[in-house]
Order: structure tokens, then sequence, then C-alpha cells
């Protein structure tokens, strides 16, 4: 963060801390978490603009740089602001809410990993936990009944707590009948004795999860489940984040090449193994960014792929061979597993294998390019 401390920069920062002042805290929503942000800000966006003119910081992009220029794009127009607050390194959400204080906060699922810049699980969940922190007696705090960490983060909220999941007795808003079928997924939202049918057009639980802090949030806004429906089942699915696409000789991909992490990875085998498939195949590249917990998280994952007995793996180079070594080492059978692959030897690989009734999903972390794959693959059909 040290170029926020150049003069342009500390300038910036200091227009659009007293540019906010203009506008409500009503208006700002944050969100946070380590799994399902950014669709969780489509899912919000899609619900609120039922009733509300919104705006969301932009996926992809540093949140650092991303959230004083999402704020410094509110009008008079504009009733409300969804601020996606990643973390990445210590201090950061001390800055976010420096410049905005959201009177609703939302927490995804947080991760029980290590991280190489925020430490264990205790110090993520301390710096996660300041959003929660902030909130005045008049803010709500949306949080994921499922998620362990959740009830932590609710014993220091000055402010309303409202959870969402799968728990019809301890959640405010809650899914049922949770389907996947055609790759996409259906569930059952259910508001005290209310309910509808919402069929989402993206693939996962994770996905779910994502619909229910939004239905939640519509719900605390004033919008009526109905709407909430409607702008659930409107969200197009995302490109890149287990984007059910055509594959090589009437196979399916599963292209999950957005990003790669512990975290990520786990939700994605989760989705593979809920779909019908005559085989399910895993095209893996490295984790990066693990620091000095690399070598476990690879071994972690590794341990996964073994317990769930997955058809065929392929995986990619540096630290994806720590995966292939703790596979020899469990037993995983050699005829099914191929290692140390470039990713043009992926390509030729997968055209030749994959066939029809194949499910295969593909991730990677952004830089091992392993969209490039799919690309490549997907053109072939």
């Amino acid at each position: 963060m040290d170029i926020l401390n150049k003069p342009f920069h500390l300038l910036r920062i200091y227009l659009v801390r007293q540019y906010v002042k203009l506008y409500p805290a009503e208006m700002f929503i944050g969100i946070a978490g380590s799994v399902g942000k950014t669709t969780t800000i489509t899912a919000c966006r899609a619900v609120l603009s039922q009733k509300y003119k919104t705006i969301s910081t932009k996926p992809n992009l540093n949140p650092v740089f991303n959230i004083p220029s999402t704020l410094l794009r509110i009008n008079p127009s504009v009733k409300k602001v969804l601020l996606e607050m990643g973390i990445e390194h210590r201090g950061e959400m001390d800055f976010y809410l420096s410049l905005v204080k959201p009177k609703t906060a939302i927490l995804t699922k947080i991760a029980q990993v290590h991280s190489e810049t925020l430490g264990n699980i205790n110090e993520i969940l301390q710096e996660k936990s300041k959003l929660v922190e902030s909130l005045d007696k008049d803010g709500a705090a949306i949080l994921n009944w499922d998620d362990p960490s959740s009830k932590k983060l609710a014993e220091n909220c000055k402010g309303g707590v409202f959870y969402y999941g799968l728990d019809s007795k301890k959640c405010t808003v809650w899914a049922g009948n949770i389907r996947t079928e055609n790759f996409t997924t259906s569930f059952e939202l259910n508001l005290s004795v209310e309910r509808v049918k919402v069929d989402l057009q993206l693939l996962g639980l994770h996905q779910v999860y994502a619909a229910l802090a939004a239905a939640l949030v519509g719900t605390i806004h004033g919008i009526p489940l109905t709407k909430i429906k409607m702008g659930l089942e409107k969200i197009p699915p995302t490109e890149h984040c287990l984007q059910a696409i055509p594959g090589p000789n009437h196979s399916i991909l599963l292209d999950d090449t957005y990003n790669n992490s512990p975290a990520a990875l786990e939700v994605a085998i989760d989705t593979l193994l809920s779909v019908p498939a005559r085989r399910r195949v895993l095209v893996l590249g490295e984790m990066r960014e693990l620091g000095q917990y690399s070598e476990k998280l690879h071994r972690q994952i590794a341990q996964r792929i073994y317990k769930e007995k997955l058809d065929l793996i392929f995986l990619g180079q540096g630290d994806a061979q720590i995966i292939a070594d703790e596979l020899r080492s469990l037993g995983f059978w050699e005829e099914r597993m191929e290692s140390n692959l470039q990713n043009s030897e992926l390509v030729t690989k997968l055209l030749k294998t994959l066939g029809k009734g194949d499910v295969c999903l593909i991730k990677g972390s952004k830089a091992v390019r392993l969209d490039e794959v799919v690309k490549r693959i997907a053109k072939k059909t």
C-alpha cells in the first residue's frame, strides 16, 4: 500500500472521504470473506436493482483502488453501493473503513486455512471481523450460519445479526430442496412462511449461499420475495467461474480458471462430484501465493482427490508436483494420473482423452493461464 502514500493518491483519498460524507451511511453495503465475494456482489446487485439504482465495485480489480474509484462514481440517483472489501494484507480493512463505514455488512465463507500475508485462521478472522465490529446499533450483519466462523463474528457486533444458510430454525432466509440439473442449480427460497422456487443459471452449492445472502439483503431493504426471485434468476453465468461449456467429443468442461485457492478448489471439487458424469476428470494447475504453507496445502488437496477417487487427473507444473507426489505416496493409480504437463501438452491430452459423458473441471491460479487451455479445446468442439 506504499503507493497510497504518494501525494496524488493522498489527495484522491482525502477527496473520497469528503465526498462520501455527502451521502447517508444506509446506502453502503460491505462484503468480505474468503470465498464467494464476487458472486455475492453480483447477486446482491441483481436483487437490489429490482427497487434501487445500485452500483458496485468491479470484479478482478485491487480493492485498494477499486473502492475509492467506486465511491467517486456515486451521484444523487444512486441509492445502494456494494463494496467488495477483499483483504490481502493486514491493515487493508482499516483503510477501507477510513473511507466509508457501511450500514450493512455481508460475510461470505471464511476459509479455514493459512495465508501467506495474513497468517493463521485467527488472524484472518480478526481482519475480516473489523467490518462487523464497525457497525453501529442500527447496522445489520448478514452472516453465513453454516460457516463456523460466523458465531465468532456475531459476538462483537453492536448491530442486528441476521443469518442465511440451510437451517430453517436458525436462519432468517434458508434454502431447501437444492438440485443440480442440466448444469444449473435450483432451490426453494424460504422466508418465514413464504416460499418460492429459484432457478439459478449458476452451478454449485456455493452459488446458493451467494443467492441467499442477496435474498437476505433484499428482505432487509424491503424487496418482496417474488422480486428477489426475479433478480436472482436473471444472473448470467460468470466467465471462468465454474462455467459449464461444451468440450471435445461431446464432453462438458467446467471452466473455473478465474483463480485458485484451497477453499475455492474444495468448492469446485464438490461441484464436480455433484453433477452426473461418465467420468470425472480434474485438470489442475498450482495454487500460487501460499508461501510457506504451499506444500502443506497442496498435499491436503491431494488427500481430497484420493478420497474422492476421481477418474482422471492431469496436473500442471510448479507446486502442482506436490499433489502428484502425495497422490503417489497414498497409492493413487498411476494409470489415472499424469503430471508436470505444460499447457500445450494439456491441450493435446484432453483433445485425445475426453469423450461423451465426461465432465472435466479445469482450475488453476490465473497466472498459470489455464483459461488458454479452455479456449483451445473448446474451439475444437
